[in-house]
């Protein structure tokens, strides 16, 4: 199987970790806001459920294909407001399988959440962190990475701003994601024909 580049993208609260409090983001930053969508724009962004229905709630990232992960994609459905979404979005039970469907593409952007980011984590290629300073209270982490500093990442470019900084990583080597990418895991690949496409739900006039 063909992989493209694995993209991890959070903004994060640096003392711990914390990405999301009640299905939203803690803070307003909208420097990161522009980043995020300069950088995703025109790729696929792989996403779980909770993102999706939360924080996204249930309403396609514009200009990007949309690869929700959800054991049950028959319950899930788009948001009225936005159901004229020209791009593909589909539904599909695992990392994997949403892999399969990115395969064509060059680069994929892991957009959260927790579950997703800590699965992605030994798959990907470069860490686009937002590191927020202060203290933030929350009930979402962002998985333990630090202790792949310099040993499996390193740092490539950061930038600082008031109250936050923009950190790159990329991975060393290749060779340190091989044994995830293409051991034993491969085999329980989901097949393609599992996805589920999106297909509008009609209520009934009443």
């Amino acid at each position: 199987m063909k992989m493209p580049e694995i993209v991890i993208i959070a903004a994060l609260a640096e003392r711990n970790r914390v990405i999301g409090r009640h299905g939203k983001v803690p803070w307003h930053i909208p420097e990161d806001s522009k980043r995020f969508q300069s950088l995703t724009r025109g790729h696929a962004v792989i996403m779980g459920r909770k993102t999706w229905s939360e924080d996204l709630e249930k309403c396609p990232l514009q200009q990007r294909r949309n690869i929700v992960i959800t054991q049950h994609p028959e319950h899930y459905q788009v948001a009225d407001r936005c159901r004229d979404y020209p791009l593909g979005l589909r539904f599909v039970p695992s990392l994997w399988a949403a892999l399969r469907e990115v395969e064509d593409e060059d680069k994929v952007f892991i957009v959260g959440g927790a579950s997703i980011y800590a699965q992605a984590l030994p798959l990907a290629d470069v860490l686009d962190l937002t590191l927020v300073e202060g203290d933030y209270d929350g009930d979402v982490y962002f998985p333990k990475y630090e202790h792949l500093l310099g040993s499996e990442f390193e740092q490539v470019t950061v930038e600082h701003h008031p109250g936050f900084r923009f950190e790159t990583y990329r991975r060393i080597s290749i060779f340190t994601g091989l044994p995830m990418r293409y051991g034993a895991q491969v085999m329980s690949l989901v097949p393609a024909d599992r996805a589920q496409p999106y297909r509008p739900i009609l209520k009934p006039k009443i």
